[in-house]
């Protein structure tokens, strides 16, 4: 078996199962959903707008779901790594927002790309997903998240990354560079301005405790997103050479976020 049997979608099939529990969880509390769902719209309109707009006039326009998805196993990563810097209305926040980010982006992939999906991949994304829904209350099931965390997606995200690094790393080029925009912007400013929009408009209130910084540097951490865009990505992008400077606008995109996110809560953030 080769490195490049582990980058097909299937093997994401323990994450979508994964996904399904958390959505099956997270929506039983309607209230607290609520202001993170209304977030993780913004976060999501919004890149895609970006990406729109800077892609009108090439062939590249039907690539705006890549920049949509957020990954909540790097976002946790990186607040863990944070320790005390991190608030728990934080971690809360962005898990909410994870949450409601994969099932929006699941709705996506079923309708744009059930064309494209072969039906092994349809079962092992949008029927494991059906499949966590169901068996939400599964036995065991930190090592489910323990197996997708620490050996599903690195597995699947280095089998995708590798072929960026090994024909020549794209560190400068046009769809690169609109993903990581539309990323390290787009979500960023989506995230805290649909927040700031349904505490005005009396939609849903801030949850005591989570500050603005803290609101401000977990949008910049929404702009990691590396597994189910590149599962788009590889959807997406037919020509070898766009599909590398896809991956690697994202992975940039990825370090940008966090790396912009990390020093937020690290320099600014005061308890």
């Amino acid at each position: 078996m080769t490195l490049a049997a582990f980058a097909h979608s299937e093997v994401l099939a323990p994450f979508f199962l994964l996904v399904g529990m958390q959505l099956r969880s997270e929506f039983t509390h309607v209230k607290q959903i609520l202001l993170p769902t209304v977030a993780a719209i913004g976060g999501m309109v919004l890149p895609a707008a970006i990406y729109s707009v800077i892609n009108r006039n090439n062939e590249f326009l039907s690539g705006w779901p890549v920049v949509m998805p957020t990954d909540i196993a790097l976002i946790m990563a990186v607040l863990l790594l944070l320790g005390k810097k991190v608030s728990i209305e934080l971690k809360t926040f962005m898990l909410a927002i994870a949450v409601a980010d994969d099932l929006f982006s699941i709705i996506i992939l079923g309708v744009k790309y059930s064309g494209a999906l072969k039906p092994e991949a349809v079962f092992g994304s949008i029927g494991a997903v059906a499949l966590g829904v169901a068996f939400w209350r599964a036995p065991h099931q930190i090592w489910l998240v323990r197996f997708v965390n620490f050996l599903v997606l690195p597995v699947y995200i280095f089998a995708n990354v590798y072929p960026v690094f090994a024909y020549g790393f794209p560190l400068n080029s046009p769809l690169g560079n609109s993903i990581v925009l539309s990323r390290v912007v787009g979500k960023t400013v989506g995230i805290v301005l649909f927040t700031w929009l349904a505490t005005k408009l009396q939609i849903s209130g801030i949850p005591r405790g989570l500050k603005f910084l803290d609101v401000l540097a977990g949008a910049q951490l929404a702009g990691m997103g590396l597994a189910v865009s590149f599962l788009i990505a590889n959807l997406t992008y037919i020509d070898s050479i766009a599909l590398r400077e896809a991956k690697a606008g994202l992975l940039l995109a990825a370090l940008l976020s966090g790396g912009i996110g990390a020093l937020i809560l690290i320099g600014f953030r005061r308890d």
